[in-house]
């Protein structure tokens, strides 16, 4: 890689010369709903003077992106999680008092024959809001959704460590090679990444709108065959 500089100067301008700033941790940032979009680094020709900085730059907003996507879909799993478990809870507690509606009519004797028709009326009730609840986390892909958030998640730290090593790999070609390092290769490295960071997205969201249309469709066929 093209660089005039000599000493310790050389050794920060390299991409790899200096340890890239961490992004803040979800705590410490505020988190959206949705998944934003990092803007590019746009360098001016002056900056390329110093390819070293450059890359840098590259290298730290493109491993920021990811780590930052990583962690929407992990945030993204615990509310999905968690609204999975309220509406599978529920559903399980409404079947329950549901089933037992005959049960304490039976057991109420003569008032519990006289109120039978009443519980029956209610269990129905019950078990037809346990049978909403279900449906709703169907429908609403919540189960399935944060099954798929740790699932992206892990496919995009995974793709994040075999960036960072191919980054060190042309590092320490670029360190002990017997000529520098073209910038184009660095260049080649961080679009191949960012790509495929893209794919991995759309690949979930097209997971997602997929199972969603599919719960509509067969909700839409279960309506019509009544």
């Amino acid at each position: 890689m093209p660089d005039e500089t000599t000493g310790p100067d050389r050794d920060r301008d390299r991409p790899g010369g200096l340890r890239p700033e961490r992004p803040p941790g979800p705590l410490a940032r505020r988190r959206q709903r949705d998944l934003g979009t990092r803007p590019f680094p746009l360098l001016t020709p002056e900056e390329w003077r110093e390819p070293g900085g450059a890359l840098r730059r590259m290298y730290e907003s493109a491993e920021a992106r990811a780590m930052e996507t990583a962690d929407w879909y992990l945030d993204d799993r615990v509310r999905m999680r968690l609204a999975s478990q309220v509406l599978r809870g529920l559903a399980i507690l409404l079947a329950a008092a549901g089933g037992l509606q005959p049960l304490a009519a039976a057991a109420g004797g003569t008032a519990g024959a006289q109120l039978g028709g009443g519980n029956l009326a209610w269990g129905y009730v019950l078990l037809a809001g346990a049978g909403v609840c279900v449906a709703l986390d169907r429908i609403l892909g919540l189960s399935s959704r944060w099954m798929r958030d740790i699932m992206t998640a892990q496919k995009i730290q995974q793709r994040l460590v075999d960036f960072q090593f191919d980054w060190a790999d042309l590092n320490a070609r670029d360190a002990v090679g017997q000529e520098p390092v073209p910038v184009h290769d660095y260049l080649a490295l961080l679009r191949a990444f960012l790509s495929d960071l893209s794919s991995i997205t759309q690949e979930e969201t097209s997971e997602w709108v997929n199972e969603f249309q599919s719960a509509v469709a067969q909700l839409t066929n279960h309506s019509g065959d009544r």
